[in-house]
């Protein structure tokens, strides 16, 4: 069985049922992982710590510019507002991380637990764990996790280490194999939500993605700060692709959903394209999601994108190719 990749909390023992019929496909791929910010310039310093540069060697960070029509209704978002975000490359991974910051209108920042419904976390996977964490450390991050050491757990033993980047946002290091090269050496995303095998099934019933849902576990978890709480994992991965998406689930009562707006520190997205972005909206809302772009798209590009609340709440930037 493969490593699941997530902190070694959550590596769970077995893969216990699998989504049986699979309905067509309309999720093309995974393309980004987008993290909303109070100061793109700190949060560029912390990643760019951490072994992540721009995606064009060219790039430099923009001053903001008051969005036009078009943004204004893609993000729904008032007149005025301000916007500006940098596109970073992850090494070894194959999406792009998004960072946008929003200003000029009132903002609601978000800085959930690791259990509460609307975290997340960016794991990545990494040659020296002992420069990751020491690069983190002098970037600012909080340590999470207890003792201020990588904890090794679950069947694997994979060492692993977490903490929080400025605005909250969780990292995860992993250990990979030693190699030569950037440390960083790949990456993948988890969300945390109410019900992970709801979650899952969406995704599979709608869109086609294949999904596995893990029995529930009991860890001692240090990793995540959280020690003896139940947890269970859904996967969920696009036919043909190599990318999976994590849904984690903590059981306890001591959970307190978030559900930030798109332009909100703290909110994070994910970027998906599909066939039929007018179908995908269709079933997030049928689902009881709903669809935050007004009009549903917009052109952009040559994409029509829009974004919806999924029925997890988890914000989904659709593109569908023109």
């Amino acid at each position: 069985m493969r490593n699941l990749r997530l902190a070694p909390c959550l590596l769970l023992a077995a893969l216990t049922s699998a989504q049986s019929v699979q309905p067509a496909t309309n999720a093309v791929r995974l393309t980004k992982y987008i993290l909303g910010v109070s100061d793109l310039d700190r949060t560029y310093a912390f990643y760019h710590a951490l072994g992540l540069d721009f995606e064009n060697p060219k790039a430099t960070l923009a001053k903001p510019n008051a969005l036009p029509d078009m943004l204004l209704k893609l993000v729904d978002v008032p007149p005025g507002t301000k916007f500006r975000n940098m596109m970073l490359k992850i090494p070894g991974a194959p999406f792009s991380l998004e960072v946008t910051e929003f200003s000029n209108l009132d903002l609601h920042p978000a800085r959930p637990r690791v259990q509460d419904p609307g975290a997340s976390l960016l794991v990545l996977t990494v040659a020296n764990m002992d420069a990751a964490i020491a690069a983190a450390k002098k970037a600012g991050a909080e340590v999470v996790t207890k003792g201020g050491k990588p904890v090794a757990a679950g069947r694997a033993g994979t060492p692993t280490f977490i903490v929080k980047d400025p605005d909250g946002y969780y990292v995860d290091f992993q250990q990979a194999a030693p190699q030569a090269g950037p440390n960083i050496t790949g990456s993948h995303f988890v969300s945390v939500v109410q019900d992970a095998e709801k979650a899952a099934a969406f995704y599979h019933d709608k869109l086609g993605f294949e999904t596995k849902i893990d029995a529930w576990e009991l860890d001692a978890n240090q990793a995540a700060g959280i020690p003896n709480m139940q947890f269970r994992i859904a996967e969920a991965t696009i036919p043909g692709t190599s990318l999976t998406w994590m849904f984690a689930e903590f059981k306890a009562a001591d959970r307190k959903p978030y559900i930030p707006r798109i332009p909100d520190p703290g909110a994070p997205a994910l970027g998906m394209q599909v066939r039929d972005l007018e179908s995908a909206a269709q079933a997030v809302k049928a689902a009881g999601g709903a669809s935050i772009t007004i009009g549903g798209g917009v052109a952009l590009g040559g994409a029509k994108v829009g974004f919806i609340r999924d029925p997890s709440g988890i914000l989904v930037e659709l593109s569908q190719p023109r």
